[in-house]
């Protein structure tokens, strides 16, 4: 699902490099807008969440930015928050993205984020964003959440749902590609619809008070993330072209198209939606 580098990282930590959707050396800029482009509903998240002072957060998977700076806000210079990702490369870029917004009560650590190093039930948030749907390890991703989080802690997720992801006026090389890119995730154990099963994973987790909120954003002519769609075609192209999914005719042609879409000031462009999902932990 769209830059989705946030989504297909996790798929590395099943195995070796050659489960990786996407090359991390082509994804820091595209990671850092998408982080930018969900900033305001990461941090409204936070708010509802009531999020405190002095807590200890953790932002499971956070990639070049994560929501690293709202999460640093949120618990002031008195509280801590760690990020944790296995690629090397996009932790370099978080650092000197940390380093250059002065975020001191940021702490930055490569880990597997399905089963990390770090201390048991200390946190009082644990979050995770565009993680579960790459690989569908729900309950392995979950249940190290879960473990991490506090007595009385919150766990935090968000995920795509990709119905709402749309050129209006339709174009035919969206339409060839959006279905591409969702087979393309599945093939490889995935699902870019992982945001609708949220409420019910928390749920069945044992969860208490949990709270599922939506967010689809209209982005108007130039913004860069509409071309979104034709950069992760691009990025897809040996999985897709392997696979059988469309020809290297048919996807040069929808590829295209898709851009000249994404530049097209008479057309307009919904994102997926984001569904943002948070319980809290029995005490």
């Amino acid at each position: 699902m769209a830059t989705l580098y946030e989504l297909q990282r996790a798929a590395a930590a099943t195995g070796n490099g050659d489960d990786y959707l996407l090359d991390p050396r082509t994804e820091v800029d595209r990671l850092a807008l998408q982080a930018k482009v969900w900033e305001p509903a990461a941090r409204q998240m936070l708010q509802e969440i009531r999020v405190r002072s002095g807590w200890r957060a953790l932002d499971l998977g956070c990639g070049v930015r994560g929501i690293l700076e709202p999460l640093a806000d949120a618990v002031d210079m008195i509280g801590t928050v760690i990020g944790v990702d296995r690629d090397p490369t996009l932790l370099t870029a978080a650092r000197q993205w940390a380093t250059e917004k002065s975020l001191h009560n940021v702490w930055l650590f490569q880990d597997d984020i399905f089963g990390t190093d770090l201390p048991r039930g200390i946190y009082d948030l644990v979050h995770a964003r565009f993680v579960f749907a790459p690989v569908g390890r729900d309950d392995a991703l979950l249940r190290e959440m879960i473990n991490l989080t506090r007595p009385g802690g919150v766990i935090a997720i968000q995920e795509p749902d990709s119905s709402s992801w749309n050129f209006h006026p339709r174009r035919a090389g969206f339409d060839a590609l959006k279905p591409t890119i969702l087979r393309a995730f599945r093939a490889a154990g995935g699902d870019c619809d992982a945001g609708v099963r949220l409420y019910s994973m928390l749920r069945h987790a044992g969860l208490e008070d949990v709270q599922v909120r939506a967010h689809v954003l209209t982005l108007p002519a130039q913004h860069p993330y509409r071309w979104m769609p034709a950069q992760l075609a691009t990025s897809l192209r040996h999985r897709i072209l392997d696979g059988g999914l469309l020809t290297s005719d048919q996807l040069d042609a929808a590829i295209a198209d898709c851009d000249a879409a994404a530049a097209d000031d008479n057309t307009i462009c919904t994102t997926f939606t984001l569904m943002q999902a948070w319980g809290r932990k029995p005490v």
